[in-house]
């Protein structure tokens, strides 16, 4: 080999090594030294583990978002399920708290699913009032007297024979100023909305809201004890 080929491929490799190298985005996140390519001439391939990528897109297709609504916790289930409640039906409100009471779920617990899930206290709106009446405790001797005078469909005549416990002094009054009794929204602070919640308990009118006790109804309905207590009084002041 002569001196000139020698030189010339000395320089050859020397332009080799110092020209920069250029890298190749393939788009997959890998990265290739086209000089290592150049140099090696090695073929390279690519390779992906199949079974990871099957499985990690299997795991994707069966996910399930995450529900934003109430839920039932294990130990409801399956006490749920124990006294023969419907699951499904539950979640559609199918369910009274009474009814869950009446099929034998426990009352801390019936009490915890109504206010997650905002179960009616019951569906019975249209029975006995004296029953209904039952639903709150604590009723005064003026209103169980109002409920007993109220079995009847002569109560609406306004006659009846005062009893030593609800008498006042006061003359009876010549014409009953209602028809019926007064509507519940004929009280001060009381919206239809109100109403609503209210006869969620059987308080349909002012004469069952001004005896009632506020603390029991507060608590059953999930209502702050001070506006049920203004509702009590406004109705007081209104039939008084």
């Amino acid at each position: 080999m002569s001196n000139n080929d020698v030189a010339a491929e000395t320089e050859s490799k020397s332009e080799v090594d110092t020209a920069p190298s250029r890298s190749v985005d393939l788009g997959l996140g890998i990265d290739i030294e086209l000089e290592a390519l150049e140099s090696t001439g090695t073929d390279i391939e690519l390779t992906f583990d199949e079974e990871t990528l099957l499985e990690a897109t299997d795991v994707s297709a069966h996910e399930t978002p995450a529900s934003d609504g109430p839920h039932l916790e294990g130990d409801e289930r399956a006490q749920l399920e124990a006294v023969g409640v419907d699951v499904e039906m539950f979640r559609e409100k199918a369910y009274s708290y009474q009814m869950l009471l009446d099929a034998g779920v426990d009352e801390s617990t019936a009490k915890r699913l109504r206010r997650r899930f905002s179960l009616p206290w019951t569906f019975d709106h249209d029975g006995d009032l004296e029953q209904r009446s039952s639903a709150v405790r604590g009723l005064g001797a003026a209103e169980r007297e109002w409920i007993a005078k109220s079995g009847d469909e002569g109560w609406q005549t306004f006659e009846y024979d005062e009893s030593p416990i609800a008498a006042v002094a006061r003359e009876k009054p010549t014409e009953r100023p209602w028809p019926k009794p007064t509507p519940v929204t004929a009280v001060t602070g009381v919206g239809p909305d109100d109403a609503d919640t209210l006869a969620d308990a059987g308080i349909r009118s002012a004469e069952r809201l001004a005896t009632i006790n506020a603390f029991e109804v507060a608590s059953v309905l999930d209502l702050d004890v001070v506006h049920v207590r203004t509702w009590r009084h406004n109705a007081r002041e209104l039939l008084a």
